[in-house]
């Protein structure tokens, strides 16, 4: 059965590389907080272009201490509905209220005009997600909360699913006051367990992230900053995704040739049109399709494993049911119609040709635009 992703392709062809890490870290004796996560900080802030970068235990981690560490506990936080749930823990387990975004029929990123007409005094942050691999442009919506309310309101980029993607010039991770990073092994860059980062310009809030992701230590045993918690990344990890971000770029560019095939044989990919595009990572290769229930089971006959990133809205979990709730009529409807195939770099010739011929097969069950 092909699968869906298969990270551990990746890691067997750096096996040496990463038995060396082991190595290192065995001789280094440093298990937390040691040498390999300062280098991989430093080089990951260096990739992305901020000042700094602070590791954490997960992606969720670093949306909530972002969080934190803008004093949004209490406040609005504007988020899509989505997304898989992440942005919405996260505010809830700081106090924060999710105010539900709608988004695009067209890239399934938010919309910026049910942004705009959300936005208020009350909002403490917008969350903006990199949704499925395609970058947001988040000077556009900063420009226009400005003309609106006069100021802006901090924006927090949720990058998990964007590594390495760019507006312009500019990653992910470096286009707003604060971003976060997952590395879940099945990312763009995955690490072999689990691990997040935050990266920013601002000094005083990396200053606080990291007192917030070691208890709210301010000195060793002492807490002077309330909210913190124990998410650090561990070195083994660090230094394997040291090892993995050298050739992050061009495994991005395998996964957007990927989803080019993809459309030419038929798929409704909803974010191929931007397949030879730095501004898109081809994180998940989601289609709207009109039979999703027929399509899954032809792809399944055929071998080839599917997905639904993502299954349920924000709106719908029993923790949220107490929110006031938006209309969110682009969100409902995307939901009953995605579909994700397989799309990761480690895919041979054979496998992408096995993929498209099934596409070929099964055109009349793809959304047409």
């Amino acid at each position: 059965m092909l699968l869906l992703a298969d990270p551990a392709r990746y890691a067997e062809s750096r096996r040496s590389e990463l038995h060396a890490v082991a190595d290192r870290l065995l001789d280094g004796r440093q298990f937390v907080l040691g040498g390999m996560v300062k280098e991989f900080e430093l080089a990951f802030a260096s990739f992305i272009g901020t000042e700094h970068c602070v590791t954490v235990a997960s992606g969720t981690d670093a949306i909530e201490i972002a969080l934190r560490a803008l004093g949004c506990e209490g406040k609005e936080v504007l988020v899509v509905a989505n997304a898989g749930g992440y942005s919405t823990i996260s505010c809830l387990a700081i106090g924060a209220t999710p105010i539900f975004v709608d988004i695009e029929k067209s890239s399934l990123l938010v919309s910026v005009s049910s942004l705009i007409d959300l936005v208020s005094e009350q909002t403490g942050a917008i969350v903006i997600t990199h949704l499925f691999g395609l970058a947001v442009d988040c000077a556009e919506i900063d420009k226009l909360v400005r003309v609106k309310l006069g100021r802006s309101v901090p924006i927090v980029e949720d990058c998990a699913q964007a590594h390495g993607a760019k507006v312009g010039k500019i990653r992910v991770g470096a286009q707003a006051m604060i971003a976060c990073f997952s590395f879940y092994p099945t990312k763009n860059l995955g690490a072999l367990g689990d691990g997040g980062a935050i990266t920013t310009n601002d000094d005083a809030l990396a200053e606080r992230v990291i007192h917030l992701r070691q208890y709210g230590w301010t000195q060793r045993y002492f807490q002077g900053v309330s909210g913190g918690r124990n998410s650090r990344l561990d070195e083994l990890q660090a230094g394997f995704l040291t090892v993995f971000l050298r050739d992050l770029d061009e495994r991005n560019d395998k996964r957007r040739k990927i989803v080019k095939k993809y459309v030419e044989n038929g798929a409704s990919v909803v974010q191929g049109g931007f397949a030879n595009s730095e501004k898109y990572v081809a994180h998940l290769a989601v289609c709207t399709v009109k039979d999703r229930d027929i399509l899954i089971n032809k792809f399944d006959e055929a071998g080839i494993s599917t997905g639904v990133h993502y299954p349920y809205l924000d709106s719908e979990f029993a923790t949220t049911q107490h929110l006031v709730k938006q209309l969110l009529p682009n969100s409902w409807t995307a939901r009953d119609k995605i579909v994700t195939l397989p799309c990761f770099p480690e895919m041979t010739s054979e496998e992408i040709g096995l993929v498209c011929s099934t596409i070929s097969q099964c055109q009349q069950h793809f959304e047409t635009t």
